[in-house]
C-alpha cells in the first residue's frame, strides 16, 4: 500500500459529537463489545459482496475465500480487523462514518439512563456500533477500497472527537481495513488470548471463517464454519442459542422462547424464531424493521424481510434459510413468490402454535409475553382473517373480576364462567385501568357479579368489531345503548318501569336545560350508587373513540350522548320533589349542569366549562355552608 495524499478535514454533525461523548465517557463496563460490532460490520461487508456478485460476478473471483482477519500487537497496542467484503467509496465513507447511523443516534442519546451496565448494552441497538470502538481506541484508522470502482481507496482517521481526516490511498484489494490505537489503560484488548476470547464468545456463529495468528504466527480459523441453524437443535446449548439472538440478531437478553425448525419434502428451509423476553422501544414506531434474517442456501439475501412474518409478528427476530428461492431473488419478487407465501403461512402457524401450548403449560412465561407484545399482537385479529380463531384464543384481557393488570383472562374463560342467563361478552374501553374501573357504568355488573372485560389498550376500540362474538356470545359495551341483563336485570327493569312515568316531566326539564349537550334523558338500570351517567347510542362512536380519534389529529362530529339518571338516587329524588311543587325553580338548573359535569369527571374527561363548573360548585358549598 502506498502512501496516502494530504487528508481533507471534516466536521462530525453536532449529534454525533454527543454520541460519541457518551460512548466514550459514560459507557464503561462491557467495552469488549466493540470488537463484535465491527466483526459484524465486515460480514455485512462480505455479505453485500457476495450478493452483488450475483449480477455483476465481474467483482468476485469464484477462487477468492472470503473471510475476516483480525491480528492483534500487544507491543504497539494494536488491533487490525480486515475484510476482503463490498469496500466503500468516499461517500459511502462520509454517509455511513461520518454522519452516525442517521435513524438511530439521537434515539440512543434520548435512551440513555446512567446506569453502566443498561447502557453497554445499547450499543448495538440503534445501528452505531462502530463508535463503540472509541471506548477503547485513541485512535482509529480505516482504509477501504469499494469492489468493482475505478475510484481510490479512502483513507479514514479519527480520534473520536470533533473531526476526522478523509484521504486518498493505494490498495491493491477491495474491501476494509481497521487500525486500532488502544489507548494505554486498554492495552490488554490487544493480548492474543483476549481477543480470541471475544471473538468466541459474540462472533462464533458469523457465516464467514475469521482469521487469528496462532503462536508460530500461522492463520488459523477461530470461529465455526456451520451457522447454527444448520445445525442439530439437540447439538446446540441453550448459552450458544442465547449468544446467537444476542450477537447475530441483536436481541437483548434471553429470549423467551425458541423455535428452531427445519422442513424437508415439496419445500425445504430451516427456521429459528426466538421470542425476545422484552420489547424494543421502537415497537410502535412507524420505521420499525422486521427482525427475520433471509438466506438462501446459506447466501445471506436481506434483512428485515417483512414478506416472511406479518407485522402483528414483527417483534419476532430470528433466520430462514430456504432452499427453494433463486439467489438473486428481490424483494419485489418476494411480494408474490408462492414459495415464501407457504414459509410464511407455516412460520405464522408454527409461532401461534407454540403460543397456544406456552399459553396452557407455562402461563406465566405466557403472561411476560402478553404483558410486551400484547398491544401488537392484538393486531393480527383485525388483519389475519384466515388465523382468526387461533388468535381469538390467545388474545387475552384485564377484567373486573381481576385483582390487578397481571390478572388476564381469555374469552374461552371469560365464557366459560358466565352465570347461565348472561347473554352478552360485556366490556368497557377506556385509557387505563385506573380509569374505567372507577366507571358508574360498572355498578350493576359489580352488584349482579357479572364479569366485565376492561379494554385499555388504544388497538382494543379497532378490533372488538372484528372479534363481534365469541362461542355464539355477541361483544357488547356497557357504555352504549340500552341496557338489556335479560333475566339478570330483571328486579332493574320492573324498578325502571314504575321510576320512567314518575321521573318522566323531570327527566324532559332536564333535557331541556341541557339540551346543547345531550340527546336524551332517561331513567336507568345500570347505577347503583351514582346519581348519572353518559351513554352513547348502539351505532354511535364512544366517548374514548372520540379522544383517540381526535389525538391522531382527525376531524370528529362530536355526538350528544345519552344522560341516564339514577331514580333511587337521593339527589335525584330531590331534584323530583323540588320539580313536582316548582317546574321553574331555578336550583334545577344549577343541578342539571352539575349532573352532567360530575357524569363527564367520572368517566375521566375534563368538563366543557371549568370556570362555570367551579362556580356552579361554589354557590353550592356556599348555599349547603350557610343552611
Amino acid at each position: 500500500m502506498a502512501g496516502s495524499t494530504e487528508g481533507q478535514k471534516l466536521e462530525f454533525q453536532t449529534e454525533a459529537k454527543q454520541l460519541l461523548h457518551l460512548m466514550i465517557h459514560s459507557l464503561y463496563s462491557h467495552k469488549e463489545i466493540f470488537l463484535r460490532e465491527l466483526i459484524s460490520n465486515a460480514s455485512d461487508a462480505l455479505d453485500k459482496l457476495r450478493f452483488e456478485s450475483l449480477t455483476n460476478p465481474s467483482i468476485l473471483d469464484s477462487s477468492t475465500e472470503l473471510a475476516i482477519k483480525v491480528k492483534a500487537d500487544k507491543d504497539a497496542k494494536t488491533i487490525t480487523i480486515s475484510d476482503n467484503g463490498i469496500g466503500m467509496s468516499r461517500q459511502e465513507v462520509i454517509k455511513n462514518i461520518g454522519t452516525i447511523a442517521r435513524s438511530g443516534s439521537k434515539a440512543f442519546i434520548e435512551k440513555m439512563t446512567g446506569d453502566q451496565k443498561a447502557d453497554s448494552n445499547l450499543i448495538g441497538q440503534f445501528g452505531v456500533g462502530f463508535y463503540s470502538v472509541f471506548m477503547v481506541a485513541s485512535s482509529v484508522k480505516l482504509t477501504t477500497k469499494r469492489a468493482g470502482s475505478d475510484e481510490a481507496a479512502v483513507v479514514w482517521e479519527s480520534n473520536g472527537e470533533s473531526q476526522y481526516s478523509l484521504s486518498e490511498t493505494q490498495k491493491e484489494d477491495h474491501g476494509t481495513e481497521i487500525v486500532i490505537y488502544l489507548k494505554d489503560e486498554e492495552s490488554e484488548y490487544a493480548q492474543d488470548w483476549q481477543v480470541r476470547s471475544i471473538i468466541k464468545k459474540y462472533s462464533d456463529f458469523i457465516a464467514f471463517p475469521i482469521y487469528l495468528p496462532n503462536e508460530k504466527g500461522k492463520e488459523e480459523v477461530v470461529n465455526q464454519s456451520k451457522p447454527l441453524w444448520l445445525r442439530p437443535a439437540s447439538e446446540i446449548t441453550s448459552e450458544q442459542y442465547e449468544d446467537f439472538f444476542t450477537s447475530s440478531l441483536g436481541g437483548f437478553g434471553k429470549p423467551l422462547t425458541i423455535l428452531h425448525n427445519r422442513v424437508e419434502g415439496i419445500l425445504e428451509y430451516t427456521s429459528l424464531l426466538f421470542i425476545p423476553s422484552k420489547s424494543p422501544f421502537d415497537l410502535f414506531s412507524m420505521e420499525r424493521k422486521h427482525g427475520v434474517k433471509l438466506y438462501v442456501k446459506r447466501v445471506f439475501i436481506m434483512d428485515n424481510c417483512k414478506e416472511l412474518l406479518p407485522e402483528y409478528l414483527r417483534f419476532v427476530r430470528g433466520v430462514v434459510d430456504s432452499e427453494d428461492l433463486p439467489l438473486n431473488v428481490s424483494r419485489e419478487i418476494l411480494q408474490k413468490n408462492p414459495v415464501i407465501e407457504r414459509i410464511s403461512k407455516a412460520l405464522v402457524n408454527k409461532i401461534l402454535t407454540k403460543l397456544k401450548e406456552l399459553s396452557e403449560t407455562e402461563p406465566e412465561t405466557y403472561r411476560t409475553f402478553w404483558q410486551e407484545f400484547g398491544p401488537v399482537f392484538k393486531e393480527g385479529i383485525h388483519s389475519d382473517f384466515e388465523n382468526k380463531e387461533q388468535l381469538l384464543e390467545l388474545v387475552r384481557f384485564q377484567s373486573s373480576m381481576g385483582a390487578s393488570k397481571d390478572d388476564l383472562v381469555s374469552l374461552k374463560q371469560y365464557v366459560g364462567r358466565m352465570p347461565q342467563d348472561q347473554k352478552h361478552i360485556y366490556y368497557i374501553t377506556g385509557d387505563s385501568r385506573e380509569i374505567v374501573e372507577k366507571s358508574p357504568h360498572l355498578e350493576v355488573f359489580r352488584d349482579k357479579s357479572i364479569e366485565v372485560l376492561y379494554l385499555v389498550d388504544p388497538i382494543d376500540e379497532w378490533i372488538v368489531n372484528d372479534i363481534y362474538n365469541f362461542e355464539g356470545k355477541e361483544l357488547k359495551s356497557i357504555t352504549q345503548g340500552d341496557l338489556d341483563l335479560g333475566d339478570l336485570g330483571k328486579e332493574e327493569k320492573e324498578t325502571q318501569e314504575k321510576t320512567k312515568s314518575e321521573y318522566k316531566k323531570l327527566s324532559e326539564r332536564i333535557k331541556n336545560i341541557l339540551s346543547d349537550s345531550v340527546k336524551e334523558v332517561r331513567v336507568t338500570t345500570r347505577l347503583k350508587d351514582s346519581p348519572a351517567c353518559l351513554v352513547a347510542d348502539d351505532n354511535a362512536m364512544g366517548s374514548h373513540m372520540e379522544r383517540l380519534m381526535k389525538a391522531m389529529g382527525q376531524e370528529v362530529t362530536e355526538q350528544k350522548r345519552i344522560l341516564e339518571i339514577n331514580a333511587e338516587h337521593p339527589i335525584l329524588q330531590n331534584m323530583n320533589s323540588r320539580y313536582e311543587k316548582d317546574p321553574k325553580d331555578a336550583h334545577l338548573e344549577q343541578w342539571a349542569h352539575l349532573l352532567f359535569e360530575g357524569a363527564l369527571i367520572a368517566e375521566g374527561q375534563m368538563v366543557p366549562d371549568p370556570l362555570a363548573y367551579s362556580k356552579r360548585v361554589n354557590e353550592l358549598l356556599i348555599k349547603v355552608s350557610s343552611s
